[in-house]
């Protein structure tokens, strides 16, 4: 009867420590994995908002004639609040997210030997990554007479 007994034991709290352990240890790569892919989108997210912030900035610049106020020849300046008008309709190309910070510059070009002169256009837009990674975008365009 003892011998009976000891073959329908259960596992010892030793055992089952050992493998919810083992688990643990199985699962901690499951977790880190899910972990960079969110960062990975929040990066990619943020990249994209950029993109669109300086894309707002430099369309606007192209639809205005060249002695335009906003296309003055100046060193880089902060635009975070803009607001188009045209065709009497109003577009806010502001920034809603705080993180972000969106600035200009103008600088004119006028050849020697071209009849033309331009203008180039750069926006920086920089942000922070919530690793504390500071990050930045620049788009540069031109507009000429």
């Amino acid at each position: 009867m003892t011998l009976n007994m000891k073959q329908n034991r259960g596992f010892s709290f030793v055992e089952i420590l050992f493998a919810v352990a083992c688990l643990g240890i199985l699962l901690v790569p499951v977790f880190k994995m899910l972990g960079q892919g969110t960062t990975g989108v929040s990066r990619n997210r943020n990249e994209i908002l950029a993109q669109q912030h300086a894309s707002n900035v430099m369309s606007y610049a192209f639809f205005l004639p060249y002695d335009h106020e906003f296309l003055k020849v100046s060193p880089p300046r902060d635009v975070a609040a803009l607001e188009a008008v045209l065709g009497g309709n109003r577009f806010d190309l502001g920034m809603a997210e705080s993180q972000f910070s969106r600035t200009v510059a103008v600088s004119e070009v006028r050849p020697p030997d071209w009849k033309h002169t331009y203008k180039i256009v750069t926006v920086v837009v920089r942000w922070q990554e919530n690793n504390g990674l500071n990050r930045n975008i620049k788009l540069a365009g031109l507009v000429s007479r």
